[in-house]
């Protein structure tokens, strides 16, 4: 089957295949044997492997193959490194130039140039994948690629997400992705038309009784042996290799079989050498496979190893794999690699780690950016707790950089376990809270805003005991953007000002300036955006010339907000505007994302519904994570709303809505749960659009957001005109009006008594409803909304110009 695969990718169909099977059950010897049969035809077989330990490391198996392809091995240096990179994209006719930073960066190598020190996380991580994709289709070009990707189920989300963009570019190209991995995972791409799962299925008995046979190599086994072995292996290849394997080693078989493939692993182990037995479990502290030279430097046994590697090698335990510079050995089979593992004591295990760790940052000193996630492991299942925590936030941050914030969260967790074990003092309370405020950080990122608050607010009384401003500025920044988006004002205005306080007190400008674009947000939420405006503009002025460019970039989008609730068309494009500008010099999608739903918002505000759809569109496809991708979810929801498409609105309102619960945004969540009932009301279903608005009047009014108090208060009274309660809408607009009023939204004014005007009419009230399309005519006219003030034009002329009687107007 994977031959006859092959052949449809050398006629430039691609193909996606993987190979699904129990532990032992044969991937990688079918995969091999594979190979085999390819020696004969054009084709690069590119492979890499996940490690039980990688899920929270990205790029893990892709490194992998890079170095596999590019030839580079343990031994090199940064120089080396970075020659071969540049060759490899030479090769595929791909100028080092440009494409160069990010695979230096993935390697941990520093890029003299100093080209994405500027960018955002989101820009190195959609920049790294459009540059892994050009290699792979550039490469394919010149000879059908194979890239094989074993043991799956471990792969790390980055990993995982850039092999989905693989599958999804790969059909019209001579590509095959070839993965294996155990039953319960399923990986990305698996539904397409040119993808093929083989399962692998249990060997039939005389299949079976074959395996067994051809590992005694002609020795014989009593028939009742043979059939005890074939029930116990139940078809397992791995299984029954081991099985007739300790039958082999034991020279009177006393015919014990154990009842699982461990239990036969963990027999042959034992029946090994004193000297030989410490080695495969040293060996199988530093991984599946492993260089000899660390190996070299970890062993602690009497004598010299070799002797023992070769027995090791004699019996199948290991094999050296071939075709590179220096000798690295590998476990036969993962499951060998863990009996050997756990047959360690605890106290053996941590020293092990320790000496293994140590080893790999003297061999790799030039270079160990690539090797923190080995380093972060090892360490990490030490006793060296300040070791562990280097690395784990060091590894954290490498992630953090490619945006992978939930392999960073994973990280950073287990380093402030590894400093609750340091002794008490100030470098523990410094670590603690340094680890904290990054943990925080990446909560925020996942949606899980109230465990990012009481992820600080654990260590506030540290922060208090070491009074060091420099700590605390940052501290009560992220504490202060946090409470903001809790719907808490009092605590995230009381936070920001300690921030700028503690900012000023040692001269941290960045800090300060971060804090007032914060107070800037904090105007839009309680009405106050004037007061907001000049917070951003203070924000501005201070973070200009900063490294915090994209904190620049929020400072304008907060400006935007305060805008567009004071409903100024001219002020919001600029806020915009320059919000894309700083997007753009930093290659960050997410300022870009914020400033079309910003634009998408004014413009149905104005009455512009094409446009504000069209922006909605546009903010949706330029989110990046899961955060911004709800916002900009909700606005596209909210335009559609305005143009009375109900159908479309609704479901992306609903996610909006129950995404917003969870992160425990109320002020977006109440705005949203408001539209989503005006949304339910156009489709006529009054009951559950009442239900819905009395709850976002409820959650914008606990967190006092007045904008969106206003919109539900508006949506109830267009209710109760539904039902024909007047005197219930009359009421309900008012206050409507006089929440607006009160937040000085004037073109929100405006279009709620051209409402009340319609409401007035229709109740033979002429002068009180030209006296409210007046008003609105009169706010309006100042207003950059040409549509809302048409539509006030038109009520007022025809309030003064009555149609003759009988014909309606």
């Amino acid at each position: 089957m994977l031959q006859d695969l092959f052949t449809q990718v050398t006629e430039g169909r691609g193909q996606v295949v993987g190979v699904v099977g129990e532990p032992g059950m044969g991937k990688s010897r079918l995969l091999h044997e594979f190979r085999q049969t390819l020696r004969a035809r054009a084709a690069t077989v590119l492979e890499g492997r996940c490690v039980s330990y990688g899920g929270a490391i990205p790029y893990l198996p892709i490194i992998e193959i890079i170095r596999n392809n590019c030839g580079i091995v343990d031994g090199d240096g940064p120089g080396i490194v970075a020659d071969r990179l540049a060759a490899g994209l030479r090769e595929v006719g791909m100028p080092p130039t440009e494409w160069m930073p990010y695979l230096l960066h993935l390697f941990g190598v520093k890029d003299e140039s100093g080209a994405i020190d500027a960018l955002s996380p989101e820009a190195v991580k959609a920049r790294t994948f459009e540059t892994l994709r050009q290699l792979t289709l550039r490469g394919s070009r010149l000879r059908p690629l194979i890239f094989i990707v074993e043991d799956v189920h471990w792969i790390d989300k980055t990993s995982e997400e850039y092999l989905a963009s693989l599958v999804e570019n790969l059909i019209a190209a001579p590509i095959m992705l070839v993965t294996t991995y155990r039953p319960g995972y399923r990986p990305p791409g698996m539904d397409r038309s040119y993808a093929t799962q083989i399962t692998l299925r249990p060997l039939p008995r005389p299949d079976s009784l074959t395996v067994v046979q051809s590992a005694l190599q002609g020795r014989g086994l009593s028939t009742s042996l043979a059939d005890t072995i074939l029930s116990r292996a139940e078809g397992n290849p791995f299984f029954l290799e081991e099985l007739a394997l300790s039958m082999g080693d034991q020279r009177e078989p006393d015919h014990t079989i154990p009842h699982t493939v461990q239990g036969v692993i963990m027999a042959r182990i034992d029946r090994l050498a004193e000297d030989t037995k410490r080695l495969v479990r040293t060996a199988a502290v530093l991984g599946r496979e492993f260089p000899q030279k660390l190996l070299d430097r970890v062993w602690d046994g009497p004598g010299a190893l070799h002797p023992h590697l070769l027995e090791l090698k004699r019996l199948e335990f290991v094999y050296e794999r071939a075709g590179i510079d220096e000798s690295v050995y590998v476990f036969k089979h993962a499951l060998t690699q863990d009996v050997a593992y756990e047959g360690l004591l605890t106290h053996r295990r941590q020293a092990l780690h320790g000496a293994a760790g140590l080893a790999l940052e003297e061999l790799y000193a030039d270079r160990l950016e690539e090797f923190y996630g080995a380093l972060a492991h090892h360490f990490a299942r030490s006793e060296l707790a300040d070791k562990a925590v280097t690395y784990l936030m060091r590894v954290a941050d490498k992630a953090a950089r490619v945006y992978a914030n939930a392999e960073a969260l994973t990280h950073l967790t287990d380093a402030l376990g590894h400093v609750q074990r340091m002794p008490d003092g100030s470098q523990r309370d410094r670590m603690l809270l340094d680890v904290a405020q990054r943990k925080g950080f990446s909560l925020y990122f996942l949606g899980r805003f109230a465990e990012s608050v009481e992820c600080l607010l654990e260590h506030r009384a540290r922060l208090d005991r070491l009074d060091d401003p420099v700590l605390a500025g940052p501290y009560y920044f992220w504490l202060a953007h946090m409470y903001s988006r809790l719907g808490r004002p009092e605590l995230a205005v009381e936070s920001a000002r300690r921030a700028i306080e503690e900012g000023g007190r040692c001269g941290d400008d960045a800090t300060v300036g971060k804090a007032h674009g914060l107070l800037a947000l904090e105007g839009h939420w309680s009405g106050a955006a004037r007061e907001g405006i000049e917070h951003g503009r203070t924000a501005v002025a201070r973070l200009e010339g900063t490294a915090q460019q994209w904190w620049l970039g929020m400072a304008h989008i907060y400006m935007g907000f305060d805008y567009v609730l004071l409903g100024q068309w001219a002020e919001v494009q600029q806020a915009a505007a320059s919000a894309i500008a700083v997007g753009e010099a930093i290659s960050d999608t997410r300022l870009q994302c914020y400033a079309a739903f910003i634009t998408s918002w004014i413009a149905s505000m104005r009455g512009d519904g094409a446009v504000a759809v069209d922006d909605a569109e546009r903010s949706r496809k330029l989110a990046t994570d899961r955060v911004s991708g709800v916002y900009a979810a909700g606005f596209l929801g909210y335009a559609h709303v305005d143009r009375g498409e109900a159908e479309t609105a609704i479901p992306l309102l609903d996610h909006a809505v129950r995404e917003l619960e969870q992160f425990g945004f109320p002020q977006w969540h109440g705005m949203f749960t408001a539209s989503l009932a005006e949304a339910y009301r156009l489709r006529g279903n009054t009951d559950r659009a009442f239900e819905l608005a009395e709850r976002g009047l409820a959650l914008a009014t606990s967190c006092r957001y007045w904008l969106g108090v206003g919109y539900a208060q508006r949506v109830l009274a267009r209710i109760a005109s539904d039902r024909g309660r007047q005197d219930e809408a009359a009421a309900r607009f008012a206050d409507a009006l006089g929440t607006f009023t009160s937040i000085d939204a004037r073109i929100e004014i405006g279009r709620v008594r051209i409402e009340l005007a319609g409401l007035v009419a229709d109740r033979h009230d002429r002068p009180g409803a030209l006296r409210h399309a007046e008003e609105a005519e009169s706010v309006l006219r100042d207003m950059d909304a040409p549509v809302q003030l048409a539509r006030a034009h038109r009520l007022v002329s025809e309030l003064r110009h009555p149609a003759p009687s009988g014909e309606r107007p």
